[in-house]
């Protein structure tokens, strides 16, 4: 069943039982109303003839004269006997009231009731028959005019909820295709995606600030994210297919040469087995660095601790010096060169741009730590080839190297800069890159003491 069709299903209903009951109430307190009253003007009634039975003389006027001078309009007069018989029946003429079943009762009371599909007052009252014995006198009166005041209510009645119920099914119509327009453009534009292979967003004329605009927004923003991850997927194999390609070739070529002289050659083995290897582990390190990239910054998983950048400027310093034989210098100028981040990605951090500045520079390097108001700021300066300032905005671009005529092992993989600027992103800090071509270059990093 369509939700179009639920809804109007729903919104009828739920108005016919509210009308059902509306007009059950009503019905019920209308014809409460009007019996009561019939009641309470046939009691008075027969108060009223039963004095006036009272008080006449029986030797002077005969009683059948007497009820009749109190017989109602279009009623009956009737005295029942304890055996249930009636003694004196008067009615008007042309009417088959005296038909009326009877049933004698002791006590005085008035009741409405349904006879022969009629509703009839009925009203009883104890009273001294002329032979001294005790009688029921009853007065019948038709209700007529409370059964037409009824059946022209329940007609109205109905003709009233006919008049609401059917511009409610209209209007239920009119609303569910307003409600549902959106949804409508939402299954066309999925079956749009379907069969075009494309990304496509919801086309909104004007923007209507209730839950259906905000499910267009966040369809659109799930569009957003699937092409851009569609992006990164595309970009990740580009990369990995345009990296890997050359080291792959190296790696195929030396197999090929180790099939032929390998067995012959020392020399060639050798080499073919450095060369293997150290593609090999240039491979490793580009996927695990390609596969860090494709990874998105909320997949990045921090275990934030205090750590001290002093000492793991210290130890970077220590390893560098002694694996590259170049001088490292180190100031610090702040006596609290703590910052809440996880430390193994600043540890990364630290090895990329130490890295770099010891591969374009020849001379010794510097580094320094100072701290303003909330935040740590870590210098790196190296003196040698530097950047130019046409090339300094596309350092983080992936794969991107200052100098192109560099060999791999000199120049890196060019994702060094990009995989910086995401461990910076995600500890909320910042990069700032300065410059001179042929002096040399300064990175200041920029780290929130307590990240947040």
């Amino acid at each position: 069943m369509k939700i179009q069709t639920k809804i109007i299903l729903a919104s009828t209903l739920s108005l016919f039982v509210l009308l059902v009951l509306a007009n059950s109430s009503i019905y019920f307190i209308f014809n409460k109303t009007m019996t009561e009253n019939a009641i309470q003007r046939l009691e008075t009634e027969t108060i009223h003839i039963f004095e006036g039975v009272k008080e006449a003389n029986p030797s002077s006027v005969h009683y059948n004269d007497l009820l009749r001078a109190y017989l109602p309009p279009n009623g009956m007069i009737r005295v029942l006997t304890p055996n249930g018989k009636p003694i004196l029946v008067l009615v008007r003429d042309n009417t088959n009231m005296q038909y009326l079943p009877y049933s004698y009762k002791t006590g005085e009371q008035t009741t409405v009731e349904r006879i022969n599909h009629h509703l009839y007052a009925v009203g009883q009252v104890p009273i001294i028959w002329t032979n001294g014995e005790i009688a029921s006198l009853e007065v019948t009166e038709p209700l007529t005019d409370i059964e037409r005041s009824l059946r022209i209510l329940k007609v109205s009645l109905v003709i009233a909820s006919l008049v609401i119920l059917i511009p409610t099914v209209i209007g239920g119509r009119i609303l569910s295709q307003i409600i549902l327009r959106p949804i409508k453009t939402l299954i066309h534009t999925m079956e749009e995606i379907q069969n075009s292979k494309t990304f496509k967003k919801i086309g909104r004329e004007r923007s209507s600030k209730d839950e259906l605009d905000q499910m267009a927004d966040t369809f659109n923003n799930m569009m957003d994210l699937l092409e851009e991850n569609y992006k990164k997927q595309e970009r990740f194999v580009s990369d990995a297919s345009h990296e890997l390609k050359t080291p792959l070739t190296v790696i195929i070529s030396y197999t090929k040469m180790l099939k032929r002289w390998g067995l012959e050659r020392p020399d060639i083995l050798e080499e073919a087995i450095e060369a293997i290897h150290s593609e090999s582990m240039r491979m490793k390190q580009l996927t695990e660095q390609m596969l860090l990239l494709a990874k998105d910054d909320t997949q990045w998983q921090l275990k934030i601790e205090q750590v001290d950048i002093a000492a793991i400027c210290r130890e970077t310093s220590k390893y560098l010096q002694q694996a590259f034989k170049r001088k490292i210098s180190i100031h610090i100028h702040t006596d609290r060169p703590w910052i809440m981040a996880d430390e193994k990605k600043i540890k990364q951090l630290f090895y990329i741009f130490m890295d770099n500045a010891i591969k374009y520079s020849e001379k010794p390097i510097d580094l320094s730590i100072t701290s303003s108001g909330n935040f740590l700021f870590i210098a790196i300066t190296d003196y040698g080839i530097g950047i130019p300032q046409e090339e300094l905005e596309r350092v983080y671009e992936r794969f991107f190297r200052v100098d192109k005529a560099r060999t791999h092992e000199a120049g890196g993989s060019g994702l060094g800069l990009p995989i910086a600027k995401k461990i910076i992103a995600a500890h909320n800090g910042e990069i700032k890159l300065e410059s001179v071509e042929g002096k040399g270059t300064t990175v200041t990093l920029k780290l929130p003491m307590n990240l947040s």
